[in-house]
């Protein structure tokens, strides 16, 4: 019984393994690069919350002008402008 324990788990770890190799490339990748979809997620995060809270708008051109005034939408349109620096997560943490 402690064999067939021993090698469901070394099974599992060697798959474990297989999957850490593959996938390690992209992991060092996402410290090197500081670039991810979060922002734009958010965004349409935001424009379904106020879809579902804007129902009943008459047209198209009402709801898009709803939007436009919404304050988070226009603090994404001053932050855009500014410069980033640019530095990766890696030299950040050193």
């Amino acid at each position: 019984m402690v064999l067939l324990i021993v090698k469901s788990v070394v099974s599992k770890m060697k798959t474990s393994l297989k999957t850490l190799r593959i996938q390690l490339p992209y992991k060092q990748n996402s410290f090197i690069h500081t670039y991810n979809n979060g922002r734009i997620e958010w965004i349409n995060n935001m424009i379904k919350v106020l879809s579902k809270v804007a129902y009943g708008y008459r047209n198209f051109y009402n709801f898009k002008k709803r939007m436009m005034v919404h304050p988070k939408f226009k603090a994404i349109e001053t932050n855009s402008s500014k410069k980033i620096q640019k530095e990766t997560r890696y030299e950040a943490a050193i």
